[in-house]
């Protein structure tokens, strides 16, 4: 299935391409966000990272990040493959899912060896550091979080949209699937194409 187009990356962000990105490039962008997204906020990472390269705008971000939450499966797995795909087509998409997937897939294997022959499971102490990581996660999470808040305040019923949407998952505790499905038939009514726009 192709790649839903993004926006073009040039309007809201002031910095130019240091290089065009590649599926090299972008294999060693995921891997790097993979290593420094311990605890979390791999969205964040993954924004500042092609911020700092000019790859993308806040917009396209935006986009991007919504639509991965959108589709089933891991967020940011979705969010490389749709960047990657953007960037470079399937190869880029390819090697972007490699990047983010491999250290992880490392890690978690090198942990399961390790805490299997521990009686106990881990040692207090880095039980104690791993609920501080998740706090930095949350606060990871935040940072990834604001530039999408912000494209929704631009969109006609953003605002009206985010606040229903919350008022229905986290205060009336309804279910995901018929919230998005109004949400989102909302939104395409709110938004669709007039006359003379």
């Amino acid at each position: 299935m192709p790649a839903p187009a993004l926006s073009p990356t040039a309007p809201d962000h002031p910095a130019q391409p240091q290089r065009p990105p590649t599926p090299l490039g972008l294999l060693q962008l995921f891997l790097g966000v993979a290593l420094v997204g311990i605890g979390g906020g791999l969205p964040a990472h993954t924004r500042r990272a092609l911020a700092a390269r000019g790859w993308l705008t806040d917009a396209a971000f935006a986009e991007a990040f919504t639509l991965a939450q959108l589709i089933p499966g891991p967020n940011a797995v979705n969010l490389a493959a749709m960047v990657g795909a953007h960037l470079c087509g399937p190869r880029g998409a390819a090697l972007a899912v490699a990047g983010i997937l491999a250290p992880g897939l490392v890690a978690m294997l090198a942990v399961s060896v390790v805490t299997l022959g521990l009686p106990g499971g881990l040692p207090p102490t880095l039980q104690s550091a791993l609920r501080g990581a998740a706090c930095a996660a949350l606060g990871l999470m935040l940072t990834a979080a604001v530039p999408v808040v912000q494209v929704a305040l631009g969109v006609r019923g953003g605002a009206a949209l985010m606040g229903a949407t919350f008022l229905a998952l986290a205060a009336l505790k309804l279910d995901l699937l018929p919230v998005l499905a109004v949400v989102v038939a909302a939104g395409l009514l709110l938004n669709r194409p007039r006359s003379g726009e």
